[in-house]
């Protein structure tokens, strides 16, 4: 394995496929992408026309084929976690869209799955891949913003009504499995636990305000972390007209922020060197518009799995590493369905 391509399929031929495929065909040396599948074959094969690849008939298909050595899951996010269940039982490996799965069932199950038949996942969670991301991770970990006090993520976006009654799965609670954090802001909320550490509890307040569907579109939530650490999270697709992600990473020697995946604030106390100060132009956020996302997260993440393939070990964010803001995310539902303190079994 190697020496040899890694065959890929993509499930599912909505806006998200465009990042796996590009990200396939910029890996062109070590990956190729050998086909397509969808639920609507007339959606997979006008994909399979534009990307010059193939389209297979259905899932059976894909999973039969013994050139596809991973499965690149892209369904409705409550649909991942039975195609990915059925890929690891056919020997395949997965590279799964955000988020794992929608419930604990779901996420058990996947886990279980992979474990079973030996299987590599990677859970999609691109901006940990980031160099800016990256910077920071490494800032925190040298101890060079002293004791952590508080982190905190506010992701005030715009999403439309069209947008919602656009596809019949979004904005419902059996698909969808959430609303403005378990779709749109999740990457925040794993970027959060990866920056300050595991949660403790949470308490939250759960809203749908402005748009008409199941789920929540404004949440706001007060987390402990077990560092002892405060942390806050918002997250809304309600407000006008949409702003870039804000994260706040606070202690008692610095202060680090970053809007999307940009650092735009690096105040430290041991630091008396201007180049530390990292302010870059935003080129990239989906605030207001969801396929405004850079494809290089994707690219970096994908290539993760190919060398973890041809290294045999596990990717940067496998099943274990990408639940954690799944779980952390129904926390803060319960909480806020309960109106009560949440703590976070270990």
């Amino acid at each position: 394995m190697k020496d040899k391509k890694i065959g890929f399929a993509i499930l599912g031929c909505g806006v998200v496929a465009n990042y796996h495929s590009a990200a396939i065909f910029e890996l062109s040396d070590s990956a190729t992408l050998v086909g397509v599948a969808d639920n609507k074959y007339e959606r997979a094969k006008a994909f399979a026309d534009e990307h010059e690849t193939y389209a297979f008939k259905d899932f059976d298909e894909v999973l039969k084929c013994p050139e596809v050595n991973v499965v690149c899951i892209c369904t409705p996010s409550g649909l991942h976690a039975e195609a990915a269940i059925a890929a690891a039982k056919a020997g395949k490996h997965l590279v799964i869209e955000k988020p794992l799965g929608i419930t604990k069932e779901q996420l058990d199950a996947v886990e279980q799955a992979c474990e079973e038949k030996n299987i590599k996942a990677a859970c999609i969670l691109q901006s940990r891949f980031y160099r800016s991301i990256r910077k920071v991770k490494t800032a925190i970990n040298e101890g060079i913003l002293g004791r952590i006090v508080c982190a905190d993520v506010y992701m005030k976006y715009s999403r439309t009504q069209q947008y919602y009654d656009s596809s019949k799965w979004r904005g419902t609670k059996a698909i969808d499995g959430g609303g403005a954090l378990m779709n749109q802001g999740i990457h925040g909320v794993d970027l959060l636990m990866y920056m300050a550490g595991d949660v403790k509890s949470v308490f939250a307040y759960s809203k749908t305000l402005a748009r008409n569907i199941e789920v929540e579109d404004t949440l706001v939530c007060v987390l402990e972390f077990e560092s002892g650490a405060t942390g806050v999270i918002e997250a809304t697709t309600s407000v006008y007209p949409g702003y870039p992600r804000l994260l706040n990473i606070h202690g008692d020697k610095g202060t680090i922020s970053l809007e999307e995946n940009l650092i735009v604030r690096w105040d430290i106390e041991t630091s008396a060197n201007e180049e530390d100060l990292v302010i870059t132009p935003i080129r990239f956020s989906a605030a207001h518009t969801p396929t405004a996302i850079s494809p290089d997260g994707h690219m970096l993440q994908i290539e993760d799995m190919v060398n973890a393939i041809k290294e045999d070990r596990k990717p940067m964010i496998d099943c274990a590493e990408g639940r954690k803001c799944v779980d952390i995310i129904l926390a803060i539902y319960r909480s806020a369905e309960e109106k009560k303190v949440v703590y976070i079994s270990k």
